[in-house]
């Protein structure tokens, strides 16, 4: 190999060669044949011989034999390697095993980056003890500084797979389609019909309660259960009813038999629409809650309205990521100003990426309930409407950012309606704006309109009559009657095309 290069520079090329192969969605599907998987744990193997053969003159480690085994502790480290080339040998060591890792963890970068640091942070000193011990070979000398330095360079790599493998995921898949949109359109607030799902197997969700502090308890009986689901059924019908009672069109889906999807009457969390003819996709934060996703629905929506593109961001999910739709967003359409609470279904940067893609700017905030903790959804703290917005600013406890906040709602022209942190805990801040055969009505369910006050529900008034419709069964999952139901913003294909029901 020569002793004029260091190890670093061996494996800058490497690296250099193998990252966009990495990174690229380009290369996704490459990346999990068979074939590649294996050829990238070839070329680890190889590249595992070069560092552990690799001499430099900068620095040298004990020969073999003339050491016995020790793991060096801290106050022994060596302060002459700070002058060579020990430290950037060794990240790039780390960083270089990772990269080979993310080819054969393609999906799963968490089991990347533990099963490198398993096997080549700790493993090799570990394996090298072990080598000691059998007696067999010569003594190997064992560095807890060689460790650190690794791991160092694993967790380095990690991160930059991914953040910028997400970033790229919405470029190349996502963003490289945004220019083919409709550039003319005329953007609402409020849509003439509504996309809905009748669940077939609806229950409080034990997948999503650890962060949903409105969402009851599950339900172990089965007797109960079926009740439940029985329920839920029969509210979804009511709330349909009543839509379509005041010139609401809806698309009502059915369920999909045999797949077990307890929060599938909330499709709004994974698809919206828009004006553009454009359709989203979002990336769920819990596996049944990804279940929900369905191309025939899409296609069902295609039939009725003018489809011109499918956002797809449900990818970024695979990094960690998540933005549970017009749940974790509250959208200004008119005005194209996304809102959206941190949480842990809140990702601020799928959300750039959003935005990015649909023209639209962030606010950003965070929020917490009655108990302190951040609420799950922003559409539990906020509803906006043409002429007014209800917002739960208390929940916001930051002062500079709730007076941030009050501030951009109320340059719309908008009449800020304030509700309180109690108000909120009642669904009073889940409501949605539609145009029916009246006019504008603003929906939500008869729980959160006994939380509000005379003089709010006076303001609401103003410009939408205020349908309620009481849906205590599915409440107990922690959303209510705005959650239900996903807006169709899309153009008809015909004028009656939205009160079409789907089978």
């Amino acid at each position: 190999m020569g002793e004029m290069l260091a190890v670093w520079m061996v494996l800058v090329p490497i690296a250099a060669l193998l990252t966009p192969f990495v990174l690229l969605p380009r290369f996704a599907e490459l990346r999990d044949r068979q074939e590649v998987r294996l050829a990238a744990a070839a070329g680890l193997v190889a590249v595992l011989y070069i560092t552990n053969t690799f001499s430099v003159a900068s620095y040298t480690r004990a020969a073999m034999g003339t050491e016995a085994i020790r793991l060096i502790p801290l106050l022994q480290f060596d302060s002459t390697l700070l002058t060579t080339t020990w430290i950037p040998d060794q990240i790039m060591i780390g960083a270089t095993y990772m990269l080979f890792m993310s080819v054969i963890f393609s999906r799963n970068l968490r089991n990347a980056f533990w099963v490198t640091f398993v096997l080549f942070g700790v493993g090799i000193e570990w394996n090298q003890a072990l080598a000691n011990m059998s007696g067999i070979t010569p003594p190997f000398r064992i560095d807890a500084h060689d460790i650190a330095m690794r791991t160092a360079g694993i967790a380095l790599a990690l991160q930059f797979v991914q953040r910028l493998r997400g970033r790229l995921i919405a470029r190349e898949q996502i963003l490289r389609r945004a220019s083919a949109a409709p550039a003319a359109y005329a953007p609402t607030q409020a849509p003439s019909a509504v996309l809905m799902i009748r669940p077939h197997t609806f229950q409080p969700n034990p997948e999503t309660a650890a962060d949903n502090a409105f969402q009851s308890a599950g339900v172990a009986d089965a007797a109960e259960r079926t009740r439940v689901a029985v329920q839920a059924q029969i509210e979804v019908a009511a709330v349909a009813a009543a839509l379509r009672g005041e010139g609401v069109g809806v698309v009502l889906f059915e369920d999909r038999e045999g797949i077990d999807t307890p929060d599938s009457v909330f499709p709004n969390n994974w698809i919206s629409t828009h004006e553009d003819g454009r359709v989203v996709l979002y990336p769920m934060a819990t596996t049944s809650r990804r279940r929900e996703r369905r191309g025939d629905v899409v296609e069902g929506l295609r039939e009725r309205f003018k489809v011109s593109q499918l956002l797809d961001l449900s990818p970024v999910e695979l990094e960690g990521r998540y933005l549970e739709g017009t749940g974790a967003l509250v959208l200004d359409h008119v005005h194209r100003i996304a809102y959206m609470a941190r949480s842990g279904r809140a990702n601020e940067v799928v959300l750039d990426q959003w935005c990015e893609a649909m023209g639209y700017s962030a606010e950003v905030f965070d929020t917490v309930d009655q108990a302190g903790q951040p609420i799950y959804h922003t559409n539990v703290v906020l509803s906006i409407a043409t002429d007014f917005v209800v917002a739960g600013l208390d929940n916001i406890p930051d002062p500079t950012e709730r007076a941030r906040i009050a501030a951009r709602l109320g340059e719309t022209g908008r009449d800020v309606i304030k509700i309180d942190q109690g108000q909120v805990a009642e669904f009073a801040g889940n409501g949605l704006e539609l145009n029916g055969s009246r006019g504008h009505l603003f929906v939500l369910s008869t729980r959160a309109l006994t939380a509000l006050r005379p003089d709010q529900i006076a303001a609401i008034e103003t410009s939408a009559h205020i349908l309620a419709i009481a849906i205590p069964t599915i409440e107990r999952s922690g959303g209510s009657v705005r959650c239900m139901l996903a807006g169709i913003h899309l153009p008809p294909r015909q004028p009656d095309a939205p009160t079409t029901p789907a089978a």
